[in-house]
């Protein structure tokens, strides 16, 4: 049970989640759950299940990407559809029913420039609208791209990237999840309240770094709200992961 991050601004695009692993009924350690994608300026996040065909996510994953990467000339595109055909190719019938929420994020190079895209392969089929638990589990795959031909066709992104703000996609756990969603919506709106206040040296950040650093207190956040509740494990904690991608000479201004 997991919660996983990406954020996408001009300052680069965070990959994030934290470390814990757990089952229904108590902890089970620490695993990977965020992966660097080699062939391309980009990386994954994991979330539900955390084995594929009895193997965990940190043995499987990377060979999977290795896989990829040596089959000619790969693409984020290419790489998000060959891993949803994989894990429903090799997922065990336990494995899927668990559900897989898998965020892939990085920089896709065009005549025009590199800009940020986001993929989304999972097999859940929809959140409830009023409990936000996930419903449904597929034995297909689904992969969309959410960030540049969907979010980012919408005037308020744009603008509000355009202003500095950051586009975030997560999923996880349920009440981590919406946990998140709070927080950091009023963690933004203090942010936002100290940033303007005269006088003040403190300013929206101007830095993968400093990205990556306000990301890392949002999710060390929800990890706390964890240890101090009644759950059988602390379904979200321990110390996060983060991969900082900065964008490159040529990227596009969002």
């Amino acid at each position: 049970m997991t919660l996983i991050v990406t954020v996408i601004s001009n300052c680069g695009i965070i990959q994030a989640a934290d470390s814990n692993l757990s089952t229904d009924s108590g902890a089970a350690g620490v695993g990977k759950k965020v992966f660097h994608l080699g062939f391309a300026d980009a990386a994954l996040a994991v979330a539900g299940a955390y084995s594929v065909g009895g193997r965990s996510m940190e043995a499987w994953m990377p060979i999977c990407i290795d896989a990829y990467a040596g089959s000619g000339q790969p693409t984020l595109a290419g790489f998000a559809d060959y891993l949803g055909q994989r894990l429903g190719d090799e997922a065990t019938n336990e494995e899927r029913s668990r559900g897989s929420l898998i965020h892939i994020a990085g920089y896709v190079v065009q005549d025009t420039g590199a800009h940020p895209e986001f993929f989304f392969v999972r097999n859940i089929e929809h959140i409830d609208g009023q409990t936000g638990e996930y419903v449904g589990r597929s034995p297909k795959y689904d992969v969309t791209e959410d960030f540049w031909n969907r979010d980012y066709l919408n005037r308020d992104t744009r603008e509000a990237l355009a202003s500095g703000g950051l586009q975030r996609y997560f999923n996880g756990y349920p009440p981590g999840r919406i946990a998140y969603l709070g927080f950091s919506a009023e963690l933004h709106e203090f942010l936002q309240q100290v940033w303007n206040h005269p006088g003040w040296g403190f300013r929206q950040p101007r830095s993968i770094e400093e990205l990556a650093s306000i990301v890392d207190l949002e999710i060390r956040a929800i990890g706390t709200m964890f240890t101090c509740s009644d759950y059988p494990a602390p379904y979200v904690g321990g110390k996060p992961q983060i991969e900082r991608i900065p964008p490159p000479p040529d990227a596009v201004a969002l």
